[in-house]
């Protein structure tokens, strides 16, 4: 079984009320467009790379996510970001 992931059903549910709060300046994290366009910097920054790691660790976020959540949302830019 390799189903492609899909936006709605399993990329969306990785941001938290509070990560999209968080990040509203820059983009909007429940919306599809803005994460397709900015999938690379995510990608980046769920890693630490090019700054902190995101989300940050408590009290001001929920903490980096596990490599598990990392490498469904790495399989989905893969895939070419399906909605």
């Amino acid at each position: 079984m390799n189903k492609l992931s899909s936006f709605e059903a399993d990329i969306r549910p990785l941001f938290t009320q509070r990560d999209i709060q968080a990040m509203s300046k820059a983009f909007n994290l429940a919306s599809y467009d803005d994460v397709k366009t900015h999938a690379v910097e995510i990608f980046d920054r769920i890693r630490g790379i090019g700054g902190a790691v995101m989300p940050p660790p408590p009290p001001k976020g929920e903490g980096p996510w596990t490599q598990s959540r990392i490498d469904l949302f790495a399989k989905w830019v893969a895939d070419g970001c399906p909605p």
